[in-house]
């Protein structure tokens, strides 16, 4: 399991050792990818006590804040009483025409029914990071995200996408070079044209130079003014 999406931005900082500014967090909802190549036994061995094969996430949710509920059957999304929204989306299967993935975690009727997002194959074979941050409550919490490398070429991708939400379309191509400046300036030792990142494809890879900061410039800030 990876936290994908604006939430993923917390553990960047949290690598590069900064504060990014608010501007860049503002979301309501956390994506979670689920890989169903993935054996459920390696989850459950990670999260000692959680029965995930029974309950799946929404009982991983509920041990957490109990108010969590599906928003309907087969729902993709949990939501609890503050109204922070949990989506659980996988990427499509190679062949279409092979039998469809599992979309749940667990056996639970109420558990989350995965969706099939288009491009989050890269971010699923991708390499991964982890950091420890820290919640609104003053509470560790570890999070598991996508390269950041990966992170902002995918973004960049979603920003060049004619079907996208203009409003997404603009926050995805401020994100994407937002990671790219945290990479370059603070993160040296991750290059774009790492062989690490060969899930991505190469005209995308290629595009990298557009969403890192020139030499000349300062770029946007990584940190408040402050």
């Amino acid at each position: 399991m990876r936290v994908v999406g604006t939430h993923a931005l917390f553990a960047y900082e949290r690598l590069a050792g900064l504060r990014i500014a608010s501007g860049h967090l503002a979301t309501g909802d956390v994506d979670l990818p689920f890989d169903a190549r993935a054996r459920l036994s390696l989850v459950a061995e990670a999260l000692p006590g959680a029965d995930l094969r029974r309950e799946g996430l929404i009982g991983l949710l509920r041990g957490v804040d109990r108010s969590f509920e599906p928003t309907g059957p087969e729902s993709v999304r949990a939501v609890n009483r503050d109204g922070v929204m949990v989506d659980l989306i996988q990427p499509p299967p190679k062949h279409r025409m092979a039998r469809g993935p599992r979309t749940r975690i667990g056996s639970s009727p109420e558990d989350l029914s995965a969706v099939e997002i288009e491009g989050l194959t890269w971010l699923v074979n991708c390499p991964e990071v982890s950091a420890t941050t820290i919640d609104a409550r003053g509470y560790p919490v570890g999070l598991v995200v996508p390269d950041p490398r990966a992170f902002a070429l995918h973004k960049a991708w979603l920003a060049a996408r004619g079907d996208r939400d203009p409003l997404k379309r603009g926050r995805d191509a401020g994100q994407a070079r937002l990671v790219a400046a945290l990479v370059a300036e603070r993160l040296p030792h991750l290059p774009f044209d790492d062989p690490a990142l060969g899930a991505i494809p190469r005209a995308l890879r290629d595009r990298a130079a557009e969403i890192l900061p020139r030499p000349a410039e300062s770029g946007d800030p990584l940190e408040p003014g402050w």
